[in-house]
């Protein structure tokens, strides 16, 4: 793949933009918005810049940067989860499978604009950013994490596996 780091980049904010855990610290001001701009590209350079990474290492950056970004310490098991899929995606890149990827990609949910201020489909530098959308991907909105409001508190269900 030619630029999988952007490519990659891509990825990790789609990933991160669907995690409830990262939505809810910003929310409630545990963190700023900023800071979780910040976060698909520190991910993607701790990954682009460590060789042999596994998922628990992964899963560590995640919660260190979640500490100390957003003072805010993961109890539950997201964080292998978002470092599983991350780590899924960057070994399709790192072995040039880009078909895989692609199919892959389609099958996630959407990026959700709040992470990144910009409407899906476009960069920063206003350039377009091609993204394959799907019936399957509109589909997989129905696998997101459903949260229900219970006397105050939010509290977030795991999908459940088909």
């Amino acid at each position: 793949m030619a630029h999988t780091k952007n490519f990659f980049l891509t990825i990790s904010e789609r990933v991160l933009s669907n995690w409830t855990a990262l939505k809810l610290a910003v929310d409630h001001g545990m963190g700023s918005r900023e800071k979780a701009e910040d976060f698909p590209s520190y991910i993607t350079e701790v990954l682009y810049m460590n060789e042999n990474l596994d998922s628990d290492d992964v899963a560590a950056e995640i919660e260190e940067y979640m500490d100390e970004a957003f003072q805010t310490e993961l109890q539950d098991d997201s964080a292998i989860d978002v470092a599983k899929e991350l780590l899924r995606f960057y070994q399709y890149c790192l072995a040039g499978d880009e078909s895989t990827a692609v199919i892959e990609l389609a099958k996630l949910p959407p990026s959700q604009t709040w992470i990144t201020g910009r409407k899906p489909g476009s960069d920063s530098q206003g350039q377009g950013r091609q993204q394959v959308v799907t019936t399957e991907q509109n589909n997989s909105i129905e696998n997101i994490e459903k949260m229900e409001e219970d006397d105050g508190w939010t509290e977030v269900k795991t999908r459940k596996q088909k």
